[in-house]
């Protein structure tokens, strides 16, 4: 017996050394689990405004359409550790294009514009770190541009480019889903909401979007 318990000890450095320089060794994957998440994404979208009315000098304009559009944008997030990669940070900028067209409240006659809106936000983001499908919500807010392009418009003096920068904020649903290890595709929804003033115009700009894109980790 007192044999065996010698063979025994000697073994006990040998898979001491298995354990800890194994690759699969529990360090290992503790350590796998503690690296940061960070991954840059580019998408396409599509804009599904809410008809809200025009504000044209003091006066609303009943009937309101804002139309839809496509457009493009790019994000770039962290998921630290310490949240085990369940809580993380965005960076995004997205723009897309809309029209605009309301009856005059003064009188007979239609005010149209084409417009453009381009958006700078910062996300707080909340996912279920799954393997392979990750859910995900969140909330943002930041800047948010609409230019004026090629307005017809009585009552305004500048017909071809105004801009209105204002606060906007977000709220966001998606889902990853991991194609490998570092890439992935991603669908999104989310609605902004924004209140553009340019000069005797005012809009409340309220917008659905559906988002497509790819990612990458590093």
């Amino acid at each position: 017996m007192a044999v065996a318990l010698r063979r025994s000890a000697l073994w006990r450095p040998f898979l001491a050394c298995i354990v800890v320089f194994s690759p699969f060794s529990a360090h290992a994957v503790l350590e796998a689990r503690e690296k940061e998440d960070v991954y840059l994404g580019i998408y396409a979208l599509g804009s599904l405004p809410v008809n809200t009315n025009v504000i044209l000098a003091g006066m609303e304009a009943t009937g309101t359409a804002v139309g839809k559009g496509g457009g493009a944008g790019i994000q770039v997030a962290i998921f630290p550790a310490f949240t085990n990669r369940m809580v993380g940070v965005e960076l995004e900028y997205f723009a897309h294009g809309a029209t605009l067209s309301f009856p005059l409240a003064s009188g007979p006659g239609t005010g149209t514009s084409d417009l453009v809106i381009l958006n700078s936000m910062i996300n707080l983001l909340f996912r279920y770190p799954g393997r392979v499908i990750q859910p995900y919500i969140g909330i943002g807010a930041g800047t948010s541009q609409a230019i004026v392009v090629g307005s017809n418009i009585p009552g305004r003096t500048n017909k071809d480019f105004e801009t209105a920068l204002t606060l906007g904020y977000q709220f966001i649903g998606g889902l990853q889903g991991n194609l490998s290890e570092r890439t992935f595709l991603f669908s999104e929804y989310k609605h902004l909401a924004a209140d553009y003033h340019w000069s005797k115009l005012s809009l409340d700009f309220r917008s659905h979007y559906v988002i497509v894109g790819i990612g990458l980790r590093f």
